[in-house]
């Protein structure tokens, strides 16, 4: 068995540590990004977070998982990362080749999740799929041919920025978006998903009504995608994951009142199941994929 190094740096916090090449997390640590400090700063945290454990546990190489539009030979962050001033144009793989003498990858961090549902999670097995991360926006991964698609900019995937009824579809079908209208509805303030969910719950007409629109529009974008892509799988994180069944026959319902009958049995709806070391896995399968690994 082999262990690799796995960095899952997110706008918020930085995921990390080693993965074996069969999928198990040996290690792991969470640190701040502390974002707000910049590109070369954070890279230089990355530096010094990987050379303990480079020395611990040898590994054979350095997997990334990166917020961003990341472009797969050099790691290069092209944009999308906001979050992290200074960040775009830098190269994550020369800097860590050159300074620890292992292969490295670097991939986007959403991509990663979905090859890490292909490799350990809901869509192990299957060859064409869909990830769907339900969050602030509505971002994806795409996989065919049980290859990562990353489109010709690295852009792939940005389905948020779908139009549907002259909107953007992340901006009406996120979680974000429910709680925008779900305030807007009641004119109350402070509400999250939790509170959402639990007036559901609870019988609130007014949270089932908000609730009704919100999965309708969410069920148009991915029907939308199901015409677009016809994948055998969706799978489908994010917080709202966490409401189980209860969420997935919901959606399914939705999505299949979109479908046309000849669509409706083509694609299977499924949560994400590969954890919160997602980000990671996707990190290791991918420098597997590309180093010709397991």
């Amino acid at each position: 068995m082999s262990h690799l190094l796995a960095f899952d740096i997110g706008g918020t916090q930085i995921k990390y540590g080693i993965v074996s090449d069969t999928g198990e997390v040996l290690y792991a640590e969470v640190q701040n990004t502390c974002a707000a400090d910049g590109g070369p700063a954070l890279l230089s945290r990355l530096l010094a977070l990987a050379q303990p454990l480079i020395a611990q546990y040898q590994p054979i190489g350095i997997a990334i998982s990166s917020l961003g539009l990341i472009e797969p030979l050099r790691g290069t962050v092209l944009g999308a990362a906001e979050a992290v001033p200074d960040y775009p144009g830098i190269a994550l793989i020369p800097t860590f080749e050159n300074a620890f003498g292992l292969p490295t990858t670097a991939e986007n961090d959403v991509n990663c999740v979905a090859l890490a549902e292909g490799w350990t999670g809901a869509a192990q097995g299957v060859q064409d799929y869909l990830a769907i991360a339900i969050g602030t926006g509505i971002g994806g991964g795409i996989v065919l041919g049980g290859r990562l698609h990353r489109g010709h900019r690295a852009a792939a995937g940005e389905w948020g920025y779908m139009k549907i009824g002259g909107q953007i579809w992340e901006s009406q079908a996120s979680m974000s978006g429910l709680v925008r209208s779900a305030e807007a509805t009641t004119g109350g303030a402070g509400l999250n998903g939790k509170v959402i969910f639990a007036r559901l719950d609870a019988g609130d007409a007014l949270m089932q009504k908000v609730v009704a629109e919100w999965l309708d529009l969410l069920a148009t974008g991915i029907a939308n995608l199901i015409y677009a892509f016809n994948p055998e799988k969706i799978v489908l994180g994010g917080g709202i994951a966490g409401r189980g069944e209860l969420f997935l026959s919901a959606i399914r319902n939705a999505v299949d009142q979109q479908l046309l009958p000849d669509f409706k049995t083509m694609t299977k709806l499924a949560l994400a199941t590969a954890g919160n070391h997602a980000g990671m896995l996707g990190a290791v399968r991918n420098w597997l994929n590309t180093h010709g690994g397991a």
